[in-house]
């Protein structure tokens, strides 16, 4: 995904939240931790991000996801190409209102809001993403071919200095 757009409405609801006591704060932080993980670059669909989903999805519209954040509480998204849009939150009533009258939507009209342009992330270092992989590799044989000598001085000297910090922590 490109970009992140966020209805006015939503962000209203969850300034409103904030301010509603322990409960309410709760809820408006589950909605921006949603938000976050979808406009941090790291999640590439919006049903990859960090948040529980509603026991049986979301099949009246295509492409799109309601989030249970608890309390009977709901966060829509839709996703319109490289484009994820969040039109909604609210209780589960709300949302079921909301759905019912947008049951037919094919393409979605912004309004006003805010768009978060989405900056992928890349990996650190070609190490770090080898070594997530190495649990998975039993017997390759070519797999240690392309490290460089540098490469395998900055691991020892790190796993030497990892050893000696632990044996003065003793």
């Amino acid at each position: 995904m490109r970009s992140v757009y966020v209805s006015s409405k939503v962000e209203s609801r969850i300034g409103s939240l904030k301010r509603a006591g322990k409960a309410g704060a709760a809820l408006a932080h589950k909605a921006s931790r949603i938000i976050e993980s979808l406009t941090s670059g790291a999640v590439c669909h919006h049903m990859d991000a960090i948040a529980s989903y509603t026991k049986y999805g979301e099949k009246r519209i295509k492409n799109c996801r309601k989030y249970d954040l608890g309390c009977g509480y709901r966060l829509i998204t839709l996703q319109r190409g490289a484009k994820v849009f969040i039109p909604f939150f609210g209780t589960h009533d709300e949302c079921q209102r909301w759905l019912e009258g947008n049951s037919r939507l094919k393409d979605f009209n912004a309004g006003a809001g805010r768009t978060i342009r989405v900056i992928k992330k890349k990996p650190a270092k070609i190490i770090s993403r080898m070594s997530e992989d190495a649990d998975s590799i039993e017997d390759d044989r070519n797999f240690f071919k392309h490290l460089t000598d540098t490469d395998l001085r900055r691991v020892f000297s790190g796993l030497v200095q990892g050893a000696k910090y632990q044996s003065q922590q003793s």
